[in-house]
Formats: structure tokens, sequence, C-alpha cells
């Protein structure tokens, strides 16, 4: 064991009598940490220098860099910019729309401890153009939906049963619902733009009972609020308070699925105790470290990613093919829909290209929903909309239409055959093939071709190539054709499409 971690997913895999997977190697650990934490694959020149790094901290300290890298902040951003909804529905959004993510980023990139950036959007107010954690009040404009995203987002509670009838799966009341919205009922918008608390003692109106009641926070007693303070404060202030029930444990649980492709409780957001963690010990000690660390979001991603349960190879043994909870392995997972467009970009050599948008933003840097509309890439591979708190908008489900798209779709044969592209490079490239092929996996996967992939890629080039009129091809032609040829296969292969 490397940590706490391990020592207590161990102790579960000893229970069960299930040994786990051995630990994966270098390459596999470079790409997968590497997509992760900056959402990007590693290039051929970092996979070359890890794998001939001798140093036994040499994880750890790529696990530092991708942290202080600004596509951690980016890529992180735009994962909590789809769950706040920052969502463009009109043109004359987009200043917000850019605001709020560039806030996100900053947040990030600074290690704003976690309580004080839900503290900015929970209690925000004044102008967006000042303070775009505003922008979130824009979308859930009324106390239902407020208290509905900030316990399924920010406790892993779903209470939007609990509105109309007791929850069915859950001890939560009516009454239950509508206290909890109370912290919401003086928030009011001043014009288009301006947030503010208004004046007043903070009451909701229980729909069933037509009875008013008090802000009061779940599995508490109703709030004496004065009329002058701002109930939110009060809210963010149980929230954050080290004895939390729910708090530290929602989100230690939503990043452990992002980085184990599990929730210790699944689906993430849905933690009741109808439906209890896998290993209970473990989430109530990642909640302790969260807690005890100041709410730092990179400490807790330290935590993880050091760990042998995250470095566990994704290969079965013998005895744990069919275990899907306990970690006795790593559990792969298709590449989001940003990183996989970002991915294909760069292993391509192309511009991302999107509309309004300068020609190298790439994908994971993208404010809000709008561009997935002008994108079948990033539409058909699941990019969420933003239309809910819920995880669940961000498909990472295999389809046809994915694999028919990467196998035939205009736009990817266009980056396979720009003159700027890889192949076109490669082509040129006086290394000789060898090279090349070495630098194109090292790029795609982290790692060296095996012999009978080298084998295979070489036979390919050397083969002879004619046109459409059965021609044969001059050298440079067919050379560039092949290396199209062995691209395409590689951005194909299950292996690249996959964090495993």
């Amino acid at each position: 064991p490397a940590n706490e971690i391990d020592q207590l997913v161990f102790a579960k895999l000893r229970e069960m009598g299930m040994p786990p997977s051995v630990v994966s190697d270098d390459a596999t650990f470079l790409r997968r940490v590497s997509l992760d934490i900056a959402g990007r694959l590693p290039s051929a020149a970092e996979a070359e220098q890890f794998l001939g790094d001798k140093a036994p901290d040499k994880r750890v300290k790529l696990v530092n860099r991708l942290l202080e890298s600004p596509e951690y902040a980016d890529f992180f951003a735009g994962q909590w910019s789809a769950l706040l909804r920052n969502k463009r529905n009109k043109p004359q959004d987009a200043p917000m729309n850019f605001a709020f993510y560039t806030w996100l980023s900053d947040a990030l990139r600074a290690n704003k401890p976690y309580d004080q950036m839900v503290q900015d959007v929970l209690a925000a107010s004044g102008n967006m153009q000042d303070n775009p954690a505003v922008a979130w009040y824009k979308q859930v404009k009324e106390p239902q939906q407020q208290l509905e995203d900030t316990a399924q987002l920010f406790l892993g509670t779903r209470l939007q049963c609990a509105q109309c009838h007791h929850h069915p799966f859950e001890k939560w009341s009516q009454n239950d619902y509508y206290s909890f919205a109370a912290f919401f009922s003086q928030v009011r918008f001043k014009g288009a733009e301006t947030l503010l608390h208004r004046r007043g003692v903070a009451l909701a109106t229980n729909k069933k009972n037509k009875q008013q009641v008090k802000p009061a926070a779940l599995g508490s007693g109703p709030l004496e609020i004065p009329a002058d303070d701002d109930p939110r404060a009060r809210l963010v202030e149980w929230m954050r308070a080290k004895e939390n029930p729910f708090f530290a444990k929602a989100l230690v649980n939503r990043y452990w699925k992002h980085f184990l492709n599990r929730g210790l409780v699944e689906p993430e957001d849905d933690m009741r105790d109808t439906n209890p963690p896998s290993n209970p010990e473990l989430l109530d000690m990642l909640a302790r470290h969260f807690v005890d660390s100041g709410f730092d979001l990179k400490s807790l991603i330290r935590e993880i990613t050091s760990s042998v349960t995250y470095q566990f190879s994704a290969l079965p043994n013998a005895y744990n093919q069919a275990d899907r909870q306990n970690f006795s392995r790593y559990y792969p997972k298709r590449l989001q829909a940003e990183v996989l467009y970002d991915s294909v970009s760069a292993l391509t050599r192309s511009k991302p290209g999107f509309a309004g948008m300068p020609s190298d933003v790439r994908a994971i840097s993208l404010p809000d929903n709008s561009f997935n509309k002008d994108s079948y890439f990033l539409s058909v591979f699941g990019r969420p909309e933003s239309s809910s708190a819920c995880a669940c908008e961000r498909t990472q489900d295999a389809s046809l239409a994915q694999a028919l798209h990467l196998l035939n779709a205009k736009a990817i044969q266009e980056k396979l055959a720009a003159d700027s592209g890889s192949p076109a490079v490669w082509a040129a490239d006086a290394r000789g093939d060898d090279a090349v092929i070495k630098e194109m996996y090292l790029s795609a996967y982290a790692r060296m071709p095996e012999p009978a992939e080298m084998q295979v890629a070489r036979a390919h080039l050397a083969k002879e190539r004619k046109d459409a009129s059965g021609n044969v091809l001059p050298p440079e032609k067919a050379r560039r054709q092949a290396f199209e040829d062995i691209l395409w296969v590689v951005l194909n292969t299950k292996e690249f499409l996959f964090n495993h």
C-alpha cells in the first residue's frame, strides 16, 4: 500500500479473497493520469522522457506537474461549467458564459478551497460583470431549482421527489424540501444581471399543507435568521462544517468516480441510506482527508492518483474479471468527447477550429454548450448540454454512430489528408520509417510499438500503391498514403479511444 486508500481497498479485497491485478507499467500510467488530470495525451517527447526516467518518485513528480499545468484548470473548469449549467440560451449570453468559465478556471488554477468556491457560487450577489459566479442563478431562477441543484450537486442528495410526496427511497419529507428551499426565498434579480438578497424573514410555503416554514438544513431544525442576514450564508456555514455528513463525501465520491470510473456510491449524486457505498470506510476516510486538508482539491487528486489502487492494470486476472465495484483493477473508460476530439487533433496535427474562437483553442477549453451544435463530433460523443446538475448528462457509452464517424467522417479524412497533417509531415521525415512509427505510437499510446506492430507497419509502407486509374503512385505520394492508412487504424483502436 502507498497510502490509506490502499490499506482500505486491500482490506476489502482480502476479505473477499480477490487478488488484485498487477500495477500498470509506466507508459500506461503516464497516459492514464495525463488524460485524467489534464485532459490530454502526453506528447511523444514527454512519453520518451518519462519512460527513460529511472527516478523512483517520477510518478509523484508527474502528478504535480500536471496539477500545475494550465490544462488541469481548463479541463476541470469544463467539468464544473457543465454541472453548474453554464449554458448559452441566446447569443447575448456569450460574455456571461466566458466570464463564468474563466472564473472557474482561475479558481482551480489558484487551488481555491472547494468550500470557498461553493460559497462564492451559492451566496453570490451583485452584477455578473463584477461577479461571474452570479451566472449560476441565471440558469436556476426559482427556489425549487436552486435547492434541487444544490442538494444534488454539492450534497449528493436527490430531493426532487420530496417536492410532491415523501421521498420513496429516503427519509426526506415535503417539509424538509420546502425548509431547504427557504434558504433561497429572498434572492431576487434587479434588472437582467444584478442579483440581490432582499431584506426580510426567509420563508417558504409547503404546497401540501400551505404552511410557511423557516430555513432548515437537511436533518437539522429550523433556523432563526434575522431579516437583514442572507440565509444562504448560513446554508454554506452548515455545509462546510467538519461534522456535515454530506458535503465532503459528495465531492470525494464525485472525484473518485472521475479517476476510477465508478463511484464508491453509484450513481455519484444519489447518496442515500438505501444506496450504501461499496467501501464505507474508504468514503469516510477520503471525506476526513478532504476536510482536514482545508478542502484542497489538488491534495485530494494527489492522494487518489498516488495510490496503488489507481495504478492497477486494467487487465484482469483469474480472480477479478467479474469485479465491478471493489477496485481490484482499473476500469477502462471511453475518452470524454472533448478529450477525444483534442486527442485526434493532436495526433493528426490539425487545428481544432471552433467558430468564433482562436484556431488553437482546444475542446476542453470551450466555455459552454453552444459549440456542440456546430460540432457533430462533440455531440455524437456525448458532450453535455448543461441542462441539469446531473453528471448523467455526459454520456461515455460507445455507439455505432461514433464508430462510423471515426471510420468514415469527412472531417476525420480531411485531418488525415491535410498537407500540414501528421501523415504528410511523417512522409517527408528524413529519419526513416522506424523512427516515425515509434513517434506515432508514443504520441497515441505513450509506448513503443511491439515488434509485431512494427513489422506490420513496415510491410504496409513497403507496398506498391496505384491510383484510381491503375497507375503506380510515385514513392513520395505512396508513402504519405501509407502513413494516412496506419494513423487511421491507430485512431480507431480501443487502445486509443479508451483510457485504460
